[in-house]
């Protein structure tokens, strides 16, 4: 479906996007996954998942765009970003004004990316199985 092939590069481009600027300009994104990851049971390298998070924002955005297996692709896509939208939630009481509000629209972003992710996933883009005739 035509529909789907616009679709999919330009869901996917927000990840590949944001891969890259996290391999550009990683601290911000370790500082923010750091006490996430101090609550584990097991001490983990930030530094790694974040890069290793990156990598996988880059490889599953071109699978996706390029429609290589683009409904496993949204899939560790949509799980991926679950941990970071934790990790940056907006629902922490404090903070400057105009900083809860930009935490809060992307927070709203994210969800409506994940919303998008979803709908990749459960979209055949046009692909249908035929049924064979009894």
């Amino acid at each position: 479906m035509l529909l789907s092939r616009v679709a999919r590069p330009l869901l996917a481009a927000v990840s590949v996007a944001n891969g890259v600027e996290t391999l550009i300009n990683p601290k911000p994104r370790i500082e923010a996954m750091t006490p996430l990851l101090a609550r584990g049971p097991a001490p983990v390298n930030p530094t790694l998942v974040v890069s290793a998070d990156a990598a996988l924002k880059i490889t599953a955005g071109l699978a996706m765009g390029l429609g290589w297996a683009p409904r496993l692709a949204a899939g560790l896509l949509a799980v991926d970003l679950i941990p970071g939208v934790v990790a940056e939630h907006p629902f922490s009481p404090g903070g400057a004004p105009d900083a809860r509000r930009a935490k809060q629209q992307n927070f709203l972003s994210n969800c409506g990316l994940l919303g998008g992710l979803l709908l990749a996933i459960a979209t055949s883009g046009g692909k249908r199985k035929r049924r064979k005739a009894h």
